[in-house]
Parts: C-alpha cells; sequence; structure tokens
C-alpha cells in the first residue's frame, strides 16, 4: 500500500515551481539621464560631421570648383546681365555701366537732315527732305569730320548735322565712295562755336577682325528722325553679301533694330568702340528686324583714303631752322617748333614750343625744309617716333598725323 502523502509529494501538479519569477522597477531618474546621454551624443556626433565639411569644403572649393565658376559674375558685372543669376547688384551695375556706355558714345553720334530738289509729277519743283546719321571720326584745330553713309547724302542741296540733338549746322561733303556706300562731311570748328556747342567728342574706332556671332552690340542713330536713339542686339552673321540702293556691299548682321535714319549711324561693341556703320535694315513679311552694317574693318581704309585725298599731312607746328647760336657740340642741326597748332598732330602727342625735333622714324632732321618733306611722305592715320631735344635732354615722342589744314 501506497503512502498518501509520498503521493502527493510525487504528484507533479502539487510540487513546487522549479523557478522563481521576479519582476525588476527601474527608477525614472536614471532612465531619463541614459536617454540625455544619448541624445547629446548624437548631436554631438551631428556638429562634428557638420565642422568636418565645412573645413573640407573651405580647403578645397578652389580644387572642386572650376575657375570660371568663381568668375562668371567677375565678367559680367561691368558690363551686362548675361547670367541667370537673380543678383540684383549685379543686375544695377550692368545697367549702370550700359547707360554711361551710352551716353558717352552717342556724344560722338549726329542726326542728319537733308534737302533734295526736285520735281513732282505736274513737273512742279519740289523740296523732299531726308534723314540719317554720322560718326564724328576726327577732329583738327579746324574742322570736325563725320563718316556717313553715301546714300543718305546723295543728291543732296542742304546738309545739316544736329550734335547732341542741338539745332543742325551746315555741312558739305568733301569726299566720297559710291560704291562702298559712305561718304566724309567736314563742319567748321568755328560754326560750333558761333553756334554754342562744346564739348564735340570723337569716337573710338575698333578693327571688326575680332567680332564673333553671338558679341552684344549697341545701335546708336536717329531714328526715325526722333534723335540719337540707341537699341541693342548681337551680331548674328560677321559676312554677308547684300545688294543695297543697286550695290554690292559685304555687311555685317546684327539683330540690333535698325530703323529708317539709322543709316551712317554707329554699332559699338560694350567697350564703346566703333565696329560697323549702320546702313540698312530687312523687313517684310518673311523677314523681321533684320540689320546691316559695314564692318569697320572694311570701311576704316576707305575713310582713310577719302581723307588722304584732302589737305596734305601735317604736323601742326610752325618751325624755323637753328641759328648759330642754338648749335652746340651736341646738336648738328634740327628744326625748331616756334609753335604749335591746338588740336594739331604735334599738340596731341606732347610736343611744346622750344623743342627741337631731330629725327623722324629715326631719319635725321637737320632743317625745317626738311621736315616738311619728310611729313609729306606719311598720310594721314599714320604713326611715327619722332626724337626732339627739351631742355637739353633727348626724348621719344610717339605721334599720330591727323588732317590739318595747318
Amino acid at each position: 500500500m501506497k503512502d498518501s502523502n509520498s503521493e502527493k509529494e510525487n504528484d507533479p501538479l502539487n510540487s513546487k515551481p522549479f523557478y522563481k519569477e521576479e519582476i525588476k522597477t527601474q527608477n525614472f531618474f536614471l532612465k531619463f539621464i541614459k536617454k540625455g546621454f544619448l541624445s547629446l551624443g548624437l548631436l554631438t556626433f551631428s556638429l562634428l560631421i557638420g565642422i568636418t565639411i565645412s573645413v573640407c569644403y573651405t580647403l578645397t572649393k578652389d580644387i572642386i570648383i572650376p575657375s570660371y565658376a568663381n568668375n562668371s559674375t567677375k565678367q559680367f558685372d561691368d558690363k551686362i546681365a548675361v547670367s541667370s543669376s537673380n543678383d540684383k547688384n549685379i543686375i544695377e551695375t550692368s545697367s549702370d555701366y550700359v547707360k554711361t556706355l551710352i551716353n558717352n558714345v552717342r556724344k560722338s553720334v549726329v542726326s542728319i537732315t537733308t534737302i533734295s530738289e526736285g520735281v513732282n509729277f505736274f513737273n512742279t519743283p519740289v523740296q523732299y527732305e531726308g534723314i540719317g546719321s554720322g560718326i564724328i571720326f576726327n577732329r583738327t584745330s579746324t574742322d570736325t569730320f563725320i563718316v556717313t553713309n553715301y546714300h543718305v547724302i546723295e543728291n543732296a542741296s542742304k546738309i545739316g548735322v544736329a550734335i547732341d540733338d542741338k539745332d543742325p549746322i551746315q555741312a558739305k561733303v568733301i569726299g566720297k565712295d559710291v560704291n562702298a556706300d559712305l561718304a566724309v562731311l567736314s563742319i567748321s570748328n568755328k560754326e560750333f562755336e558761333l553756334n554754342g556747342i562744346k564739348g564735340v567728342q570723337v569716337a573710338k574706332f575698333n578693327k571688326s577682325d575680332d567680332v564673333l556671332v553671338g558679341d552684344y552690340v549697341i545701335a546708336l542713330g536717329n531714328s526715325i528722325g526722333e534723335g540719337i536713339t540707341s537699341t541693342f542686339g548681337i551680331i548674328s552673321s560677321t559676312s554677308k553679301e547684300i545688294i543695297s540702293k543697286n550695290k554690292k556691299l559685304n555687311v555685317m548682321q546684327t539683330t540690333a533694330a535698325i530703323n529708317p535714319g539709322n543709316s551712317g549711324g554707329a554699332l559699338i561693341n560694350l567697350k564703346g568702340e566703333v565696329i560697323g556703320i549702320n546702313t540698312t535694315k530687312e523687313a517684310n513679311n518673311i523677314v523681321e528686324g533684320v540689320g546691316y552694317t559695314i564692318a569697320s574693318s572694311d570701311a576704316i581704309p576707305i575713310i582713310e583714303n577719302i581723307m588722304n585725298t584732302l589737305n596734305p599731312t601735317s604736323l601742326g607746328v610752325i618751325v624755323s631752322n637753328l641759328g648759330s647760336n642754338n648749335f652746340s657740340d651736341d646738336i648738328a642741326g634740327g628744326a625748331m617748333i616756334n609753335e604749335v597748332i591746338e588740336g594739331g598732330s604735334a599738340h596731341r602727342a606732347g610736343l611744346k614750343a622750344g623743342d627741337i625735333i631731330t629725327s623722324i622714324n629715326d631719319v635725321p632732321i637737320f632743317s625745317s625744309s626738311q621736315l616738311v618733306e619728310e611729313v609729306k611722305k606719311y598720310k594721314v592715320f599714320d604713326k611715327v617716333k619722332i626724337k626732339v631735344i627739351r631742355a637739353g635732354e633727348l626724348k621719344t615722342i610717339r605721334v599720330k598725323f591727323l588732317q590739318t589744314n595747318n
């Protein structure tokens, strides 16, 4: 017989569990501290990463970022806003530059009005008025010279030139090249004085050989006869052959608006240099606003040739031979300048009364008559090296010959 107590002891349902369950309670304060340390660690780690990236960028940006990117703003902030940047300062600076550029150049661009004689359908005498533009390209002590299109002044009995939108002054044609559609006008400087016009400005020309398609340009002229205005565009072709006024011309094409009255006006680059003489436009149902300009590289030789057919080149000085008391052991001869004509070649180059000219382009000068003959060998706009003795010192002065009546 089994003992009932032993059965209870051996009964697994009545036996005591072989494990002990424990419930741990965590302190709330310690839990908060642990989470705080974790957050602080993450924040510190993030700051270190940020500082590292900033230092690396500062040290390597000139290597990583191409140099043209660093200079992209500098290239245009003093010219014109061509960048897609929204930087307001760039746009304002560019606008100011263009305004100044136009205001400076427009002083050398003139409005031209003409009167031509003719007859109407009833054979009655009538007068026809014409408009155009011109560019002041040279000024001497006596005259101011203007280039324009020949078709602007063709058959004109009277030619008026207005500077800075003032009343027109009468001008005369002194030379022309019909095939090139160019003409040169002159106005006596006394006329400017009588009309109270001061500060006449000569335009700066530059050869157009380096002009490229896409270059920015500004056209200035007497648009539709309402005074000097300006339009903006690009060069769309550097060489194109057209027929204008029954003449075959090689021209540059531009998107800058060229309207009636702009003919003979200036096309300038963003340096304010004349690179073209505006000549015509084309506008019909197919083509809109295509303008043409005679390239300066083609126009300059023609203008110079016209000027060379005028009075001989002059240095713009009154000279005399050296007297016996002027000679020294160091001076074998020369031509002494007694007077420098204001506005002449010598005056602009810096020659002074009292200077003794000893050579031109290393050709020795022994007398005033020899100086005159030597000067005749050169053309208008030629540049020479003249050596003079001034206050006992030998100096070299570079002179550009200008056309003058002196």
